[in-house]
């Protein structure tokens, strides 16, 4: 076969350009710091990078979800703290109440304490997160959130755990109150079965803690494996990366040299 000056001339553009091509391609790898820029660079790599970032997104739904748990439970838990210390309190009060020695205007006193701790459960029992109720009117009513796929958790108590219907638990401190202001003695098995109720709910708001904490963690930990696997696949390998661009520079390089002496001007060039 015959080659003319016409061949060598698009062989050797076509080779100059294809050296290019991977010089400026490397360059911007390097510049981005990523390997993928384009679906046509590695589709396999794409796909794969694609759902890599789906799962990452999803972790991080479920970590504002865990948030959100978390808050739900620290708020139920300080709250229903609260309220045993109000409880501890009120059972001092009624030990005390229960000395048949007492002057009324004593009992009287100690009726009224009883009653303002009343108060203050029933004020804790109202305590909102977020403008939103903390403690749902009835059972079943309580917050879910979702912290991981097809796990849920619930982030409150209803008041009905905590004191039974009908606040009873609350008209029962109350009712205490009334019995001491009147010389009657009040029965601790009652009040012992209440204050254990809260500590209860309190103990198992801890263990939903816990829970919730492991499942944050195992999250966390998934995390860094996604993201490691995703660096792979995107992310540039810098010293390879420049070890190639200075390759591949002295490849354009080389072949504009080799291509101005390919490509000399001829006589017909210059009668054009």
């Amino acid at each position: 076969m015959r080659v003319t000056q016409q061949m060598l001339h698009q062989n050797s553009v076509r080779n100059m350009n294809q050296n290019l091509s991977r010089f400026e391609k490397t360059n911007s790898q390097v510049a981005s710091g990523k390997m993928l820029e384009r679906p046509s660079d590695n589709p396999n790599g794409v796909s794969q990078a694609m759902s890599l970032k789906s799962s990452l997104a999803a972790n991080g739904q479920y970590e504002k979800n865990i948030n959100e748990t978390n808050l739900w439970l620290d708020e139920t838990d300080q709250t229903i703290g609260k309220m045993t210390d109000v409880m501890q309190r009120v059972r001092e009060l009624t030990v005390n109440g229960n000395n048949g020695t007492l002057a009324p205007e004593d009992r009287a006193t100690i009726a009224a304490e009883i009653k303002e701790l009343a108060n203050q459960l029933e004020e804790f029992s109202k305590a909102k997160v977020n403008g939103q109720d903390l403690f749902a009117a009835a059972a079943g009513g309580e917050r879910e959130f979702t912290i991981s796929s097809g796990i849920t958790i619930k982030g409150s108590v209803s008041k009905e755990a905590l004191f039974g219907p009908d606040n009873q638990l609350i008209q029962s401190v109350k009712d205490w109150a009334d019995s001491i202001s009147n010389g009657q003695e009040v029965k601790l098995d009652e009040f012992d079965a209440g204050f254990n109720q809260l500590l209860s709910v309190q103990s198992e708001i801890g263990a939903r803690a816990n829970r919730v904490e492991a499942f944050e963690n195992r999250m966390l930990d998934n995390n860094l494996q996604l993201k490691k696997m995703l660096s792979s696949i995107e992310d540039v390998d810098y010293a390879e990366a420049m070890i190639r661009l200075k390759s591949e520079e002295s490849v354009y390089q080389a072949s504009l040299a080799s291509s101005a002496k390919i490509i000399q001007p001829t006589l017909m060039d210059f009668l054009r």
